[in-house]
């Protein structure tokens, strides 16, 4: 790179303060968003060091090549893509801050230009490339990163929400009760026989009460998970015993064929644990 990219370079980084300022000058939302103009002083800190640091990482494609810059501007994009997603702030949002960035970026640039008349030309049409090129990929980039963040967070939450969906309440040592509450699908079936196996074992339990007390409608697939979750659970030494069932669920699993003759069945789940032995 010649002297006046270096020149160049050392304006923006010069510039700083004055580019972040003029950035924030720009908010007008008072929305709770980080970018509110009325954000908490602590959080106006953050995005002028934000700001800058990003201003440092862009303003490189100016002095390096991109294999080098690249580098840095992943970094910044890495970690505020998992700020902004901490703080649910939406992908669109970001990335009109970045266009609005992006275009008091370029009026520093050609003040530069107009203070310096030695640029020529070739120079001109070199920066709006590699300017260009910078702000897209950080924009593409950062989308991606943002997705992959909320996917991450999503998945933590499903994972949460299963467990919580099918929990085992123990009540004694060996002796657990899987309350099952509201509509059960094919994939919380899946899940509930998952969970209930691994709890069974993790507490080491040699009975569970299954509780369909709550429970309105199983349909065919389900039923047939029900009861292959009884036969897993019986295989790891853990008896089942069956509470609640509703008329409709004990004709689905009639229509299925299901023999309930090794089956432990109670009314309801009081009347099971009455009749407990243990």
């Amino acid at each position: 790179m010649g002297q006046i990219s270096r020149e160049l370079y050392e304006f923006m980084i010069q510039n700083k303060c004055n580019l972040t300022e003029e950035w924030l000058d720009k908010r007008s939302k008072a929305d709770g968003s980080p970018y509110s103009k009325n954000v908490a002083i602590e959080m106006e800190e953050r995005l002028k060091v934000q700001n800058a640091k990003f201003i440092e990482a862009v303003s490189l494609v100016f002095i390096q090549e991109r294999e080098e810059y690249g580098h840095s501007i992943e970094d910044w994009i890495s970690a505020i893509a998992q700020e902004r997603v901490q703080q649910a702030v939406p992908l669109h949002e970001v990335i009109a801050q970045l266009r609005i960035f992006r275009g008091i970026y370029w009026d520093f640039v050609r003040k530069f230009f107009e203070e310096n008349p030695n640029a020529v030309s070739e120079d001109a049409l070199r920066w709006s490339e590699a300017i260009n090129h910078a702000f897209d990929y950080v924009i593409e980039s950062f989308a991606i990163r943002h997705y992959e963040a909320t996917q991450k967070i999503l998945a933590s939450q499903q994972a949460m929400i299963n467990e919580l969906s099918s929990p085992i309440i123990p009540i004694k040592k060996g002796v657990g009760i899987l309350p099952l509450v509201g509509d059960i699908d094919t994939h919380r079936a899946k899940v509930i026989m998952e969970t209930a196996l691994e709890q069974g074992v993790k507490q080491q339990l040699h009975t569970l009460y299954i509780d369909l007390s709550a429970v309105a409608i199983i349909d065919t697939m389900v039923a047939q998970q029900l009861f292959q979750l009884m036969a897993s659970l019986k295989i790891i030494g853990v008896q089942s015993v069956l509470s609640g069932i509703r008329p409709e669920i004990a004709q689905t699993a009639i229509t299925l064929g299901v023999d309930f003759k090794n089956v432990k069945v109670q009314a309801n789940l009081m009347r099971a644990l009455e009749t407990y032995e243990g």
